[in-house]
């Protein structure tokens, strides 16, 4: 099958794989979880009949070579670029601010992991989690009318 059937965001998956990238690496260029990212190429490697990711981005590689792109023909300051090693380090580095945050966000108010495993709770788990994040919430809510209603009283 050819790659006019895949998705813009399986086939640029599929380009940065080409690159010797991998989902974690792709994630944050996407702003997606590694999670989506393989998702999408699972699907673009279904669809091309490929082995694996490597040979379906090689399959796209070699079909894109005899199209002539759009970019191409304008000036090369709009062109894509090969992305770097300091574009991967930034990309690491994105991902590992954001683990953190997840990290702290579950450490400070017993909040379910973002981005965890579907399913991964039973249901008494599930509405526990439910209950503190409702929880969380309230006290977010409360704590802004309160600060709303003192500046209210200091202005008036």
């Amino acid at each position: 099958m050819g790659h006019a059937q895949l998705s813009d965001r399986q086939k640029r998956c599929l380009e940065l794989v080409a690159q010797g990238m991998t989902s974690k690496e792709i994630a944050p260029l996407l702003d997606v979880t590694p999670g989506v990212v393989d998702n999408y190429i699972a699907a673009a490697v279904a669809k091309m009949g490929a082995s694996g990711r490597r040979e379906a981005a090689r399959m796209l590689a070699e079909q894109q070579e005899g199209m002539v792109h759009p970019l191409h023909l304008q000036p090369e300051a709009i062109a894509p670029t090969r992305y770097t090693m300091d574009d991967r380090n930034q990309a690491g580095r994105i991902q590992d601010t954001r683990s953190t945050l997840k990290r702290a966000l579950h450490h400070l108010f017993g909040l379910p992991p973002i981005g965890g495993r579907e399913n991964d709770l039973n249901a008494i788990d599930r509405l526990s989690a439910m209950a503190r994040i409702g929880f969380v919430a309230a006290l977010l809510l409360i704590a802004t009318i309160v600060i709303i209603q003192g500046v209210v009283l200091l202005l008036t």
